[in-house]
């Protein structure tokens, strides 16, 4: 994979799932899909959500359609109520690859503990540079 993806030092990263999760001051966590993610979606990918109103560390928000006909799960990395789908990704899924940690978030979650799910994150500048290395 490319060591040219954008890795912002202000959200956390769960690099196994390619997912990301960044606090509002609200109390809520967005939570998104990775930038190198879009190594194996298609440019617009048609995202499914899926109907829950709670969601567990490692339950899918939702999937999104990849290259060679398969289904990427997109999961949550924290365990929480699910406040809000991104409903622009029905309209302008291509934002999910293009603009993932600005306009291609797909969910809001209240978290049940930001602080013990957060433990499991990689955060910061080095947490970046960590998931980088990690795909190189």
């Amino acid at each position: 994979m490319s060591p040219l993806y954008h890795l912002p030092a202000s959200v956390h990263y769960d690099p196994d799932r390619h997912v990301w999760a960044r606090p509002d001051q609200d109390g809520f966590v967005k939570i998104g899909a990775a930038a190198p993610l879009r190594e194996v979606l298609w440019h617009a990918p048609e995202v499914e959500f899926w109907a829950v109103d709670r969601v567990a560390v490692g339950s899918p928000l939702a999937t999104a359609r990849a290259r060679e006909g398969r289904r990427i799960a997109i999961a949550s990395p924290v365990a929480g109520v699910v406040a809000e789908l991104n409903e622009l990704l029905d309209v302008a899924p291509h934002a999910l690859v293009l603009q993932p940690y600005v306009r291609g978030w797909v969910a809001r979650v209240y978290p049940d503990n930001w602080e013990r799910d957060s433990v499991m994150l990689l955060s910061g500048s080095s947490g970046a540079a960590e998931y980088r290395g990690r795909l190189d």
